[in-house]
């Protein structure tokens, strides 16, 4: 199940974007960021058994055109689900037309786990991101379109 972000969940989120597995893939959130991604409504949580166990940070980048902008789980096991509901919620629910996020190149792992979903790459930005306490990384852009996502898989 996917819901909107309440404030009681700001240490979970906080917590799990901390984690030190996900250090070297997504910048520390902006003092602020949290709390403003759940009063705009961006920020969603996923539960697990009733508990919270993701969450996504989605940001509009023009009407019907969505990017995903942070994605983390829990644990281990629990993305295939969770990005399944969250692109249910994205296009069936919101009515987006595309979603478009972007990797770090050296992050196969999670390359591989979107392009296994359904994502295109599209490109390449060289040296996009500095990386905390190392250095620029290019970043690979991938995106899925309305149309080729499939409810079933």
């Amino acid at each position: 199940m996917i819901r909107p972000a309440r404030p009681e969940d700001a240490d979970f989120v906080c917590a799990l974007w901390l984690r030190a597995d996900n250090r070297a893939f997504l910048d520390p959130p902006a003092e602020g960021v949290i709390e403003a991604a759940i009063t705009e409504g961006d920020l969603l949580i996923w539960c697990d058994q009733g508990q919270p166990a993701g969450f996504a940070l989605l940001v509009e980048w023009l009407p019907r055109v969505l990017g995903l902008r942070e994605f983390a789980v829990a644990r281990p096991g629990l993305g295939r689900p969770f990005l399944a509901a969250l692109l249910h919620e994205v296009f069936a629910v919101r009515g987006a037309h595309r979603l478009g996020l972007d990797c770090t190149a050296d992050n196969t792992r999670a390359l591989h786990f979107f392009e296994t979903a359904g994502f295109r790459r599209e490109g390449v930005w060289r040296e996009c991101w500095h990386r905390p306490g190392g250095d620029w990384v290019d970043c690979v852009f991938l995106a899925m379109l309305a149309r080729e996502w499939s409810p079933a898989a």
